[in-house]
């Protein structure tokens, strides 16, 4: 398998651009929430953290893919939004965006090893890529989020 920065932007994944406009944001940050309420010694931590600073540091370099289909599930769901980081270069182990051919974009796990790019849902199957195939990247797949509000609880 030979990996390729993808040259041309398919529309078969639906790509948000990362613009750069006016100021930062910041927002209190509470570690080791245990899916409960933080301690009250937390309240004063002074914690804060810029979420363009955190996940968006390079915007020339990054945008945000929509998630569709259950190939990643329950890592990734329908609908999740990742952000995709253009100028690293893809290895070994990274969930990364790419091209196949017939089927457009999906975000898949490189195996070098086994020269096949694999989901992570255990239900998919992996994709067997040829020794001499090309594999365009466009990118590595660096942070997922979700509007929860969208879930049926």
């Amino acid at each position: 398998m030979i990996l390729k920065k993808a040259e041309n932007i398919y529309s078969e994944i639906e790509f948000f651009p990362v613009k750069k406009e006016g100021e930062r944001y910041y927002v209190e940050l509470h570690d080791d929430i245990a899916n409960g309420f933080p301690s009250p010694a937390e309240d004063f931590s002074g914690k804060r953290i810029s979420l363009d600073e955190k996940f968006l540091s390079k915007p020339d370099a990054t945008f945000i893919g929509k998630a569709k289909g259950l190939s990643n599930f329950p890592f990734i769901m329908p609908g999740d939004y990742m952000i995709i980081r253009s100028d690293l270069e893809a290895t070994h182990g990274d969930l990364a965006v790419v091209y196949i051919s017939g089927e457009g974009f999906s975000a898949k796990r490189i195996d070098l090893d086994k020269n096949c790019l694999i989901p992570l849902n255990k239900d998919f199957p992996e994709i067997s890529i040829g020794a001499d195939e090309i594999v365009e990247i466009r990118g590595i797949v660096k942070t997922v989020f979700r509007d929860i509000t969208t879930l049926d609880f």
